[in-house]
């Protein structure tokens, strides 16, 4: 009797006990969005002379906490992927790159008007030399296309273009 005293118990009070379970935090508040425009398949191309850039593949995971990107050029055997998230603890944007020569940068940032924008501190170049910020900004067009932008600089406050992309949705 004491033990099915004790079931009935245990039974009565369980929904009491998980309710009182903390919720766990998503990624559904509109910060966690700022980067949505980009999501999806693309063919890139040079913004100077409409020529083909590479491809690249933009996707939503982890609950949407998470934008994942895959690029891979057309005109060298070069490749990367980066991982981009808010932080809601810093309110940052963050993104973290990582590429076939090896090389690697940090971004933080935030919305601009259209986009997004972020910066690197210095970092070396993975073929040696000295250190560089980059920055990096997506641009959501009125006509669908997103551009990226890449920068670098020696000081943190001239900049000089390295690439221009126009994103075009792939054909399917």
């Amino acid at each position: 009797m004491r033990i099915l005293l004790s079931l009935i118990a245990a039974l009565v009070c369980a929904p009491l006990a998980f309710a009182q379970t903390p919720s766990l935090p998503t990624c559904e508040a509109a910060a966690h969005r700022a980067l949505d425009f980009w999501l999806g398949e693309w063919d890139a191309f040079r913004a100077d002379t409409n020529a083909p850039a590479g491809r690249s593949s933009i996707r939503s995971e982890d609950g949407g906490c998470v934008i994942t990107e895959h690029w891979t050029s057309l005109n060298a055997p070069y490749s990367g992927r980066s991982l981009n998230f808010f932080d809601r603890n810093s309110g940052r944007w963050e993104q973290y790159w990582v590429d076939s020569t090896g090389g690697r940068t940090h971004f933080a940032g935030g919305p601009i008007e259209n986009g997004l924008q972020m910066t690197s501190g210095p970092t070396i170049p993975a073929a040696g030399g000295a250190p560089v910020h980059s920055r990096v900004t997506f641009l959501a067009r009125p006509d669908g296309t997103v551009l990226q932008r890449g920068e670098t600089s020696a000081d943190g406050q001239t900049w000089a273009l390295s690439y221009a992309f126009i994103y075009r949705r792939r054909a399917e």
